[in-house]
């Protein structure tokens, strides 16, 4: 309690004491593992919270409903997706008729897999050497994290990407994309905050090329449709 009271956890401060002990004794402290970096966990988050939710209920009320959606949101599913979910189990709750958490669990995961989809490789064209895919949205909307997922991807299905950072005018979205881009084993191409954007893409594309690369993914800064100069700069 003192600990925490200070600032300082527990495990924190026998980790100091236990590191002091082997200096000592000449034990080379151990060395910490990196956390293997994993894009599904979130995911599986989703999944656990929806499972204990329904876990919880012998029967299916509005209350269930309700943490259910809760639920969803909180997982940035997304209010559309989220309602569409919800209303499809309500529709085959009553068309059969389900009355316990059971059912109702096997058909959440139903529906769910159906939502996700199956799993199948990106096709590009074969003629060109190299595909380029500019990803734009607005702020906040997760292009540079999707950009690093997309990259992982293609990675292992055997491609050579290469990130471009042409979000020049928030300064953190560089060091964001390059820290995404150690993470996955991605070259990123990348100039000084408030660059040209054109100029970073302009290296990027001859970066790819030069290096072999077939498939280019471009970070751009975010921006809304209703901001004319911003989007013709596209």
């Amino acid at each position: 309690m003192l600990n925490r009271f200070f600032g300082q956890k527990p495990q924190e401060d026998s980790k100091k004491h236990q590191g002091a002990a082997q200096e000592k004794a000449g034990v080379p402290p151990e060395q910490e593992q990196p956390q293997r970096f994993n894009f599904l966990n979130r995911t599986r988050q989703l999944f656990r919270r929806m499972s204990n939710t329904v876990e919880e209920t012998d029967l299916i009320t509005e209350n269930l409903w309700d943490e259910l959606e809760e639920s969803l949101l909180t997982a940035d599913v997304g209010p559309h997706t989220s309602m569409w979910l919800i209303e499809r189990l309500r529709q085959r709750a009553e068309e059969e008729h389900m009355r316990t958490g059971a059912q109702f669990q096997r058909v959440l995961r139903e529906e769910l897999a159906k939502l996700l989809g199956e799993s199948s490789s990106l096709r590009f064209d074969k003629k060109s050497p190299l595909t380029v895919i500019l990803v734009i949205g607005v702020n906040g909307s997760g292009k540079t994290t999707s950009i690093a997922k997309l990259a992982y991807r293609l990675k292992n299905e055997g491609h050579k990407v290469m990130l471009a950072a042409a979000d020049t005018f928030r300064a953190a979205a560089i060091d964001q994309l390059k820290e995404w881009g150690n993470r996955v084993d991605v070259p990123v191409i990348s100039q000084h905050p408030n660059a040209d954007p054109g100029a970073v893409v302009f290296d990027a594309l001859q970066a790819a090329t030069t290096r072999g690369s077939d498939v280019l993914i471009i970070d751009t800064a975010g921006r809304l449709h209703t901001k004319f100069n911003l989007m013709e700069e596209l």
